[in-house]
């Protein structure tokens, strides 16, 4: 059943006064925490209108603010990796000018060039372990693993936690080498001398070792004057004859070729003269007789095959192992499982016949990062370095600052500075001008990766220079943003002191005025009209 309120004469300006009241209360209320806080309101239901864009601005500057911190962090890893890449571009620049400025002018200066090679090498690995609040810049998409082992593990092997002898780069170096040279140091050749006026020389009879190491005779020989005849004869195994049917001029020469493995090529030239060193590796003295002349004649080809085994070739080889060795991967490659250098196979005889793969368990690989191929290309690529690091900068922008310690530029100079210090002269050898040399065109070639190459690691420096410039520009158009944004929050959620303490005397004004008007009409009764 309805009920009906009683409703006495009066009442209805009671209540609307007393709501008035507290609408008055309420507004006083609303203005002291304004004053207090500085908020038009505690919640934002309290601003009206004004909510819908306040929350989207609180979520803009919190976005900010996350791309703030992380450019912040980009930009201290991008700075470092810069620095440390440009490190090993100078070391590379600074050898390749050293090797240009004539380092073998003095025997001991090579001995000393070694030595820094090698410590300009140890350098450059080292730079490549960088890290940056305990992320690693050089490991790609791993930032967690050292991405390079360190130098003496990378040199001189180690012993894995199973127990196997893992060889580095030095061991692999004098493998190869020894392989090369043969037992007679020679370049795997065979010297003999068929009569007392003639000397044969034969290319190794070890089908599966021929072509493959050592030298092999190549081309047409060619003489001077009309004492010396040379010739070659034979394939599979080729022989150079060479005879002196009378006493030479001096001056009179005769010249051949030896091909090496990685087909490149090396020219012999003997020339006779009225004395000679007897180590001497390009002339033989004249001697009393025919007979005479062929021993000295056959005594400087012994010094000069030697020679040229113990200078060019071992430098090729050491150059072709540093360039192979650093090629290594633990992990990734087209295969996904690592990138193996090669090692030398052999015989029951003990003859090098050729490569095989390496394995983690017998040699150091020495890039330990993530090394990822694009296996759609053919032949498959590594996925950009750039890539494998980034920073979100913006709602729709990303830079990337990822770098690898294995890149085919900085692998280059690495192999460059390797081979310096593992085949520079020394004051022992045969022939330290032809030597030098061929470190020069070797090494050199590698250390040009530092600067001149498309790509060089000078190129990696200056993506990633790029990379700190968009960094950069992306930070202060955020802090721009950032702060017209925060304006707009701040005039939407802020209480200007001034209006509110004009607003809060009103208030209180008008809600004083009504508690005395309230009060007086209170004390009013019949009685006062009718006195």
């Amino acid at each position: 059943m309805t009920t009906i309120s009683p409703f006495a004469a009066g009442s209805y300006v009671a209540n609307r006064n007393t709501a008035q009241l507290l609408t008055l209360k309420n507004q006083l209320n609303d203005l002291s925490n304004q004053l207090s806080s500085g908020k038009v309101s505690q919640t934002y239901g309290g601003l009206g209108t004004g909510r819908s864009t306040a929350l989207a601005a609180q979520a803009t500057l919190s976005a900010l603010n996350g791309y703030g911190a992380g450019i912040t962090a980009a930009q201290t890893r991008t700075s470092l990796a810069v620095t440390s890449l440009t490190q090993v571009a100078k070391l590379g620049t600074d050898a390749r000018t050293a090797l240009n400025n004539g380092l073998q002018s003095v025997a001991a200066n090579t001995t000393a060039g070694r030595s820094i090679a090698l410590a300009n090498l140890q350098t450059a690995l080292d730079t490549l372990n960088q890290s940056a609040a305990g992320s690693y810049l050089f490991g790609g998409r791993d930032a967690t693993t050292q991405p390079v082992l360190d130098a003496d593990t990378i040199l001189n092997g180690t012993t894995d936690s199973q127990g196997n002898k893992l060889a580095g780069l030095t061991a692999l170096i004098n493998e190869r080498v020894t392989a090369e040279l043969g037992a007679s140091g020679n370049g795997r050749l065979t010297q003999t001398s068929p009569s007392a006026t003639s000397v044969q020389v034969t290319d190794e009879t070890n089908a599966a070792t021929r072509g493959k190491f050592g030298f092999t005779l190549t081309g047409t020989p060619t003489t001077t004057g009309t004492a010396l005849s040379a010739s070659i004869t034979g394939t599979g195994p080729a022989s150079l004859n060479v005879s002196l049917a009378t006493q030479p001029a001096a001056g009179d020469s005769v010249s051949f070729a030896l091909k090496m493995p990685d087909g490149t090529a090396t020219t012999v030239t003997l020339t006779a003269a009225t004395s000679a060193d007897a180590s001497s590796t390009t002339s033989f003295a004249i001697g009393a007789s025919v007979t005479d002349t062929m021993k000295n004649l056959s005594a400087t080809l012994t010094n000069a095959l030697k020679g040229a085994a113990t200078g060019t070739l071992a430098v090729n080889a050491t150059a072709t192992v540093t360039q192979d060795f650093f090629t290594g991967s633990a992990r990734g490659g087209p295969s996904g499982a690592g990138i193996m250098p090669q090692r030398i196979t052999y015989d029951a005889a003990k003859n090098p016949t050729g490569y095989v793969a390496a394995t983690p368990a017998n040699t150091v690989l020495w890039y330990q990062g993530e090394n990822t191929y694009d296996t759609t290309t053919s032949p498959p690529e590594p996925t950009s370095a750039l890539d494998t690091q980034s920073v979100q900068v913006s709602a729709t922008g990303q830079v990337g600052t990822g770098a690898r310690a294995n890149d085919k530029s900085v692998q280059n100079v690495l192999a460059g500075l390797a081979t310096m210090a593992f085949a520079l002269p020394t004051a022992s050898d045969a022939n330290t001008s032809a030597t030098y040399q061929t470190v020069v065109d070797k090494a050199g070639a590698l250390l040009f990766s530092a600067d001149q190459t498309n790509p060089s690691v000078q190129d990696t420096v200056t993506q990633l220079s790029i990379a700190a410039t968009r960094l950069s520009n992306a930070k202060t158009t955020n802090t721009a943003t950032q702060t017209t944004v925060q304006n707009t929050l701040d005039g939407i959620e802020q209480a200007p002191t001034e209006e509110v303490v004009a607003k809060l005397l009103d208030v209180q004004n008008r809600l004083q005025a009504s508690y005395q008007v309230t009060a007086s009409l209170s004390k009013l009764s019949l009685v006062n009209y009718i006195s």
